[in-house]
Parts: structure tokens; sequence; C-alpha cells
């Protein structure tokens, strides 16, 4: 019979080799199982792409549906239909699928008077290019035009239209000088008269030049209703006039005249 400080001992020597041996049992290493259904679904994705990569390598082939008309719809006024044909052909190296789209947009764009363009495929064998022209609305300095929504571009200068009016101001008034020739030009169509020059200075104050030669000086303020006033008497009093040489409407209930020498 074993005494209770014996059975206290044999149990920690018990516990002490239960240790050891967990200790010394080998680490589990990882397991995997095999399983076909995702064997069987792998394979068929891979078998997926690399028909797909052989459909896209066929499509991609310039001899696969190859081009057989190319239609350019523009108004033809600043671009000629050879021009824009000779861009389009220059950039034409594939089939239906093949070609290069952008690239088409691109360089129709960088013609200087085109606007807008949007080139599409047309099922099964046409490109279609639809250009939109540049609408002039001024001359900005003798530098290039300024079109319909305030914005400059650049076209040669022999192809500049005859007669518009000139816009000449700071670099970051452009738009603000194409809304101010909108609303000045609509108040003096009601007198007969044409711009030939716009003029803002520096300092942000209005000249007009007349095509028959006077200068309306309109200054920083209120211009809108010193055009309407110069216009309400410039042709009952000063149309006849033709020694008017410079018309000053900075007076708040009058003007100025300056006559020729």
């Amino acid at each position: 019979m074993k005494l209770p400080w014996q059975k206290a001992t044999a149990k920690k020597k018990q516990n002490r080799r239960l240790k050891q041996e967990k200790s010394k049992a080998p680490a589990q290493l990882w397991r995997w199982d095999f399983n076909p259904r995702l064997m069987t679904q792998a394979g068929v994705i891979l078998l997926l792409m690399v028909v797909f990569y052989a459909v896209w390598l066929k499509l991609m082939d310039p001899q696969t549906l190859p081009l057989q008309q190319v239609k350019l719809e523009a108004s033809f006024e600043k671009i000629t239909k050879e021009q824009l044909h000779e861009v389009v052909s220059a950039q034409i190296n594939g089939g239906f699928f093949s070609v290069d789209v952008a690239a088409v947009t691109n360089a129709v764009s960088a013609l200087p008077w085109v606007d807008a363009v949007e080139v599409r495929r047309v099922w099964p064998d046409t490109l279609h290019v639809m250009v939109k022209e540049q609408v002039a609305l001024a001359r900005w300095r003798d530098q290039a035009l300024v079109n319909v929504r305030g914005e400059l571009f650049s076209p040669a200068a022999e192809s500049f239209p005859v007669g518009m009016v000139e816009l000449h101001g700071p670099d970051n008034s452009v738009a603000n000088m194409a809304h101010q020739f909108s609303v000045f030009n609509q108040s003096l169509e009601q007198a007969g008269l044409n711009m030939k020059r716009i003029v803002l200075s520096q300092r942000r104050a209005w000249v007009l030049e007349l095509s028959d030669g006077v200068t309306v000086v309109l200054g920083r303020s209120n211009i809108e209703k010193r055009v309407q006033r110069f216009v309400q008497f410039y042709s009952p009093l000063l149309a006849a006039a033709e020694n008017v040489r410079r018309i000053d409407m900075r007076y708040t209930n009058g003007f100025a005249v300056q006559w020729r020498v």
C-alpha cells in the first residue's frame, strides 16, 4: 500500500512522461485531398481560355473580314473629301475587327478644321467616319479663329474666312469676348451696322470698331446698355454724318463725338 505522498510523486512522474512523449510526437504534415470535380472545372476553364485566345487571334488577322468600304460623312466646306479619304486610308491596316478605330479618330481629329469625329464599324465590311467641321465665329488677332463655343482653333491662315470680325484682348478673355461679340452683333444689326474689330484692354475696357470706320468707346461698365443707347441715337442723328470718327458712350446721359479733320 502506497502512502499519499508516494501517490502524488507517482502522478507527477506520469504527467512529466506524458508531456515528453507529446513533445516528441512528429508534426502533422499538410494534406491536399484530390478533388476530381475541381480538376475538371479547372480543365474546362483552361480549355475555354485557349479557345477564346485562338478565336481572338483569328479575328485580329487582317485577312479576316477585310474592310471593303469606307463611308465618309461631313459638310465638306473646309475639309475636302479627298483630304479626309487620304487621312483615313493611311490608318486602315486591318480587317473589320482589327482596324484601329482610335488611331483613325485621332488622325482625323488632328485636321485643323475638324471639330468632332465619330468612327464606327458597320457590319460586315464598312467603316463609317462622321466629321463635324468647326464653325468660325470670329478671328483672334492674326493668329487663330474662334468657334461658336468661344474656343480657339488654328487652321492655315490662307483658309481664314474673309471679312470676319477681329477680336483683340488678353489671352484669357477668348470665351468672354466671343459671348460679347454675339450680344453686340445682335444689337448693332438693328441699326444695320457691322463690326470690324472688338478690342478689350488689359483693364477690361471695351472698344468697337465698325465697318464704316467709326470707333465706339464703351468703357468697362454697363457696356450692353451703352451699345443700346448708341444704336438708339446713331441712326437718326449720326448715320448721315460722314465725318464721324469716334463716339464716346461713357457719359451717363449722353455721348461725345469726335469728327474727322
